[in-house]
């Protein structure tokens, strides 16, 4: 094969992975928009009676925010409902901040362990010891939910005893640096609806970590969360989904979280995730083996193919520097004004579906000529960046023992 031929065949997929990605979340999106988001207010008003449900809180050194959680999460539209907190080894003061809660909020509960152990044990103790509702919740320490939150994530419970998980809606609430702008255009135009899409094919690659509910039964059935990855929403996924249940996302059960305001944490964030995926190549790469399991096919490639996509694009990166200080081109110059052009429009589309849900998402558009550059750039360098560990480290070894991430003060 000739040197032109494959530069021909990276520069093409370079092009092409994207934007038919971007074609299909877009049409994806609409889909389920039309068709199935629009229905869910109406079934909720069809529940006459509502399942008694328990919220977790996994949280360490969260004693900046988890005060304002604390009181956030008295006021929910749900009628019967308890609050758990674990706090898993704190060295602050998040327990004696949770304290004053549990004494005074009967439906408050602490959960306090002596060493620290990771989101994933942590939680899944709290689940088989002090968890009794049929519906648990999970949500980070900083994530705000909407009054409604609860009814629109339990609802597909009553509706279907096949419902494994139903992961609802992330949008960033602090949005006063660039990266927390970048980050909000994010989660509307690409994460909402690539989700979106998803459930159009019928399987989805992850839960939101911040905001998902489970059927206790299933979680215990597969084992609970992994402690032995980065990323224990996404393993959890993949188990429910591969023990013939579902899992679905309800963009009305909104969740406001605090995204990384600062680039330092927000690579670390997505090395975490890049090495999470990693993980998902290597432990679930027997999703072929079951004919059962065909529905998972298209995501597995399709995230395989993203993956691959990333290294063509550093490589090919790599090869139009040297192309343009050594004076020719390699990869045509209005392929990246096509991607722009598509990313507004994809922009466009989530602004339609997400405004009822988010009302000041519209002053992010005006930071959409940052974020093909940023989104795509920042995703595939920290897949490369996280390939030799991905790859080649233990799945085995405890990778998910968690630490809070930098959390900016909450004033409520």
């Amino acid at each position: 094969m000739s040197y032109q031929l494959l530069i021909f065949i990276l520069h093409t997929f370079i092009f092409a992975y994207p934007l038919i990605m971007c074609i299909v979340w877009m049409v994806g999106g609409l889909i389920f928009w039309y068709h199935k988001e629009l229905k869910w207010p109406y079934e909720i008003r069809d529940v006459t009676e509502w399942p008694p449900i328990t919220i977790l809180v996994p949280c360490y050194n969260e004693a900046k925010t988890i005060e304002n959680t604390c009181k956030r999460l008295r006021y929910l539209n749900y009628p019967d409902y308890r609050v758990i907190l674990i706090d898993d080894g704190s060295t602050d003061e998040t327990a004696k901040k949770i304290e004053s809660y549990v004494q005074n909020i009967p439906y408050y509960f602490l959960v306090r362990l002596n060493k620290n152990q990771g989101k994933a044990t942590a939680t899944n103790l709290a689940i088989r010891a002090a968890v009794t509702t049929s519906v648990v919740i999970v949500i980070d320490a900083d994530t705000y939910l909407e009054k409604n939150a609860l009814k629109f994530l339990v609802v597909p419970f009553v509706k279907n005893p096949r419902i494994g998980a139903v992961t609802g809606n992330p949008i960033p609430k602090n949005r006063f640096t660039f990266w927390a702008k970048f980050q909000a255009v994010e989660f509307s135009s690409i994460i909402g609806l690539i989700k979106r899409s998803q459930r159009i094919w019928g399987r989805i690659l992850t839960v939101s970590g911040c905001i998902t509910a489970y059927n206790r039964e299933v979680l215990i059935e597969v084992g609970g969360f992994s402690p032995l990855t980065a990323t224990e929403d996404i393993d959890i996924t993949w188990k429910i989904q591969k023990a013939c249940y579902e899992v679905w996302f309800v963009p009305q059960a909104v969740g406001y979280i605090q995204v990384p305001s600062k680039l330092k944490e927000l690579w670390k964030q997505r090395c975490r995730w890049a090495l999470g995926g990693w993980h998902l190549l290597r432990s679930h790469k027997n999703v072929f083996a079951k004919w059962k399991w065909k529905r998972l096919w298209i995501v597995y490639l399709e995230f395989f193919l993203g993956t691959l996509w990333a290294f063509a694009f550093v490589i090919g990166s790599i090869l139009w520097l040297i192309g343009s200080m050594l004076g020719f081109l390699i990869i045509p110059a209005w392929h990246g004004a096509i991607l722009s052009v598509l990313c507004i429009c994809q922009m466009i589309v989530a602004l339609r579906i997400n405004n009822v849900y988010d009302k000041e998402l519209w002053k992010c558009i005006f930071w959409m000529p940052w974020y093909p550059l940023l989104f795509y750039c920042l995703m595939a360098l920290a897949v490369v960046r996280t390939m030799p560990k991905g790859v080649f480290s233990r799945v085995d070894m405890n990778t998910g023992k968690w630490q809070s991430p930098v959390r900016e003060k909450d004033e409520g």
